[in-house]
């Protein structure tokens, strides 16, 4: 951990913030730790029993309504736990993710944060994003969607410990090599 995340998440996580603003602030910098290609920084944001899920959304008939509605396609694209993610991170390190050459550059917006339950030191908190990726002179994709997150505060700032990603958008790459 550099000393700017000790900083961070020991001083404006501490509790220095009102909840909501504290959590729009771990969420922003979580959005910057991932743009700024600080994986390592970014996977110690989550629990060591965090989970990582990413859905899409499908269109759905609705029996005798004859309206498409959507739901979540099933099995998830990805349910994985904090080990996977660190397997992703250091595999993006190899220079072999072929998908990833060369980097990425990505752009992490987050809004309409809210606070949904909270329950002595876990909080369960929605948001929306857009994320902008560019393979410099190769691809460019936006992703939409929201994100629906269990936090729980520890002695050293808030830890993800659960993330459902669902992705609104219909048309996905062949490979997913970026983090929501």
């Amino acid at each position: 951990m550099t000393q700017s995340s000790a900083l961070f998440l020991s001083g404006r996580a501490a509790g220095a913030l009102p909840l909501p603003s504290e959590i729009e602030q771990f969420l922003y910098y979580e959005a910057y730790l991932l743009d700024e290609r600080r994986l390592h920084e970014w996977v110690d944001l989550f629990s060591e029993d965090a989970t990582y899920i990413i859905s899409v959304r499908e269109a759905a008939q609705i029996p005798h309504e004859g309206l498409a509605a959507f739901a979540l396609a099933e099995p998830p694209l990805v349910s994985e736990g904090r080990d996977f993610l660190i397997q992703r991170v250091k595999r993006l390190e190899t220079h072999l993710a072929h998908a990833e050459q060369p980097a990425s550059l990505t752009r992490h917006l987050i809004t309409n944060v809210l606070i949904h339950e909270q329950q002595e030191d876990t909080i369960h908190v929605s948001s929306n994003f857009q994320v902008y990726q560019a393979r410099i002179d190769i691809s460019e994709h936006v992703f939409y969607g929201k994100r629906q997150d269990q936090l729980h505060r520890t002695d050293d700032g808030w830890r993800i410990t659960r993330r459902h990603v669902v992705l609104d958008t219909a048309l996905l790459p062949r490979t997913l090599s970026i983090f929501f």
